[in-house]
């Protein structure tokens, strides 16, 4: 380490190439990435199409109220429309709730 240091500062004659060389660390290696418990879930289960519902999925499609794809087992363009309509509608309703509310403070207040 003071042999690199004291070649940073020493005198010209040494290349930038050699410098590289001496600056030069052997790569460490990369740490395998991180899986979740989904992810191993998913990777044991196996290519069975017919397996149960994940936690998640039963959560992503209301206990089965959406169109979910076998294959990828994730929501259909179908399933998410039918899913937003229904959140959408939701919103809507807790809307018009509020503004009914706001008059009725504002008017009998």
């Amino acid at each position: 380490m003071l042999k690199k240091i004291k070649g940073m500062f020493g005198p010209e004659d040494n290349t930038a190439e050699e410098l590289e060389k001496e600056l030069a660390e052997p790569a460490k290696p990369t740490p395998a990435p991180v899986e979740t418990t989904f992810e191993q879930l998913k990777r044991g289960a196996g290519g069975d199409a017919n397996r149960p519902l994940t936690r998640e999925e039963n959560r992503l499609t209301r206990k089965g109220k959406y169109e979910l794809d076998q294959e990828t087992r994730k929501l259909t363009p179908q399933g998410k429309t039918a899913r937003l309509k229904y959140r959408l509608n939701w919103v809507m309703v807790w809307l018009v709730i509020g503004i009914v509310l706001t008059w009725l403070i504002l008017i009998f207040a």
